[in-house]
């Protein structure tokens, strides 16, 4: 259960919880389960945080700080991942469909059995990251060196490697 405590700190705004989170560096915030659906969340400072099954869906992460946080069975569909830090962070069996996760930091994360279908990673750091069981269906990866991460038994077979050309293309 997700503690009050944290959340009326964070309800105070980023800058004022990233304050705190600079003055008490050791604390690690619990908002397991949490319902966090369309919130503005960029630049947020979440580094080691207990989120696991909190649901993110359509919110902004965009440049925050998700290192070693525990996002186990988190649902992050069609979240703004971009350039956030997801550094030996744990998202087993994450929902991550149709997630924005371009430049993101997921170097030695656990990402086992997640959801990356309809998911952007273009030019996401994968370093010794664990993607076993993942599913990629229809997944942007372009520009992502997979040669030193594990992706044994994930599906890559409808994954785009390179840039889709046809989606800049006008239809009229």
């Amino acid at each position: 259960m997700a503690e009050q405590y944290y959340l009326a700190i964070l309800h105070q705004g980023i800058d004022v919880w990233n304050q705190w989170r600079q003055e008490h560096h050791s604390s690690q915030p619990d908002f397991s389960g949490m319902d966090l659906r369309g919130a503005q969340l960029n630049r947020v400072n979440l580094a080691g945080a207990r989120l696991n099954g909190a649901d993110f869906s359509g919110a902004d992460l965009s440049e925050s700080l998700l290192n070693r946080a525990d996002l186990t069975e988190a649902i992050l569909s069609q979240t703004n991942l971009v350039r956030a830090d997801l550094q030996g962070a744990n998202l087993r069996a994450a929902i991550l469909s149709n997630a924005n996760l371009s430049e993101a930091i997921l170097s030695d994360a656990v990402l086992s059995d997640a959801d990356f279908i309809g998911a952007t990673l273009t030019g996401a750091e994968v370093t010794g990251t664990d993607f076993s069981g993942a599913d990629f269906s229809d997944a942007d990866v372009s520009g992502v060196d997979f040669s030193r991460a594990n992706t044994h038994g994930a599906r890559l077979s409808k994954a785009y490697f390179s840039r889709r050309s046809d989606m800049l293309l006008d239809e009229s």
